[in-house]
């Protein structure tokens, strides 16, 4: 199959070929296929209803998308050695009683939590995270609102300060975040800006995943600002997104003990568990 580089006006195929039930990563949609194209070396290939992604930057497949019968023939077409990631449980069965070897990912499971508990409506949420959310506010008179086109240049701005100091993360958040940000209203992004007493400023991304979930992506904050901006963040996007979705997606832990902590904080109801297939 002929690779090419993925393309914003791929975005309504892509949305066509993926039926979110049976493929409800986040990693499978096209905003975050997009924003982390260049970063993994993703290339797409298919026809009208059917597309597969392949990383280059390891050598593997993601699961194909579209027409179940397409779908299955790219999968027996595979030479050893192969790998296909982002494989539900059930369809990783499927491949295990065709002699593929299963690994279970997760570092790469995704965390769902509950939209109107990070909203702090009802259910069930820790204790840490109310008390950061509240606390927050008592000390820190902010305000918030969605984020819009005039937003842009804070936003941009608010990068490049971070790069300048050493407070952004590896080039790869870097160029994905620029990559959101630049393409914002292209890929259905949406998000928050929150502000502080000061000129102080800090924002959240996200992006419907499936009808029922919204995922949050990047959030980022003047360095001045402490490191509970983050979850307040996430509470103020999911006041606003709550009456829209029951669930949140804040994506996976990469198998970093930080980065599980954090996303525990939130108390998630639910992991879509994600697994690989591979054949030797």
């Amino acid at each position: 199959m002929d690779f090419r580089p993925l393309r914003l006006e791929d975005q309504a195929w892509i949305k066509a070929c993926r039926d979110t039930q049976a493929h409800p990563f986040t990693a499978l949609s096209f905003p975050s296929l997009f924003a982390w194209r260049e970063a993994y070396g993703l290339r797409v290939a298919g026809d009208a209803d059917f597309f597969v992604i392949r990383s280059f930057y390891d050598g593997g497949y993601y699961c194909p998308c579209g027409t179940e019968e397409k779908c299955l023939a790219f999968i027996e077409s595979l030479e050893a050695p192969a790998r296909i990631l982002y494989l539900t449980q059930e369809q990783a069965k499927r491949l295990e009683a065709r002699a593929w070897t299963i690994r279970h990912r997760p570092d790469l499971s995704e965390y769902i939590s509950s939209a109107a508990s990070l909203a702090l409506l009802e259910g069930h949420v820790s204790n840490s995270f109310k008390v950061k959310c509240r606390h927050y506010r008592r000390n820190l008179d902010y305000s918030t609102h969605t984020l819009g086109e005039a937003d842009l240049p804070m936003l941009r701005e608010m990068l490049e300060r971070l790069e300048a100091d050493g407070s952004e993360g590896d080039f790869h958040d870097r160029d994905v975040l620029r990559t959101e940000i630049d393409n914002m209203e292209a890929l259905g992004m949406r998000g928050l800006a929150l502000e502080v007493p000061g000129g102080y400023h800090a924002f959240v991304l996200g992006y419907e995943n499936k009808p029922d979930m919204f995922t949050m992506t990047m959030s980022k904050h003047d360095p001045a600002l402490p490191t509970e901006t983050t979850a307040v963040c996430v509470h103020e996007l999911a006041r606003i997104v709550a009456g829209e979705y029951s669930l949140v997606n804040l994506e996976e832990d990469l198998g970093l003990e930080g980065l599980r902590k954090a996303k525990e904080l939130y108390s998630p109801i639910d992991r879509l568990e994600v697994y690989e297939a591979i054949k030797t």
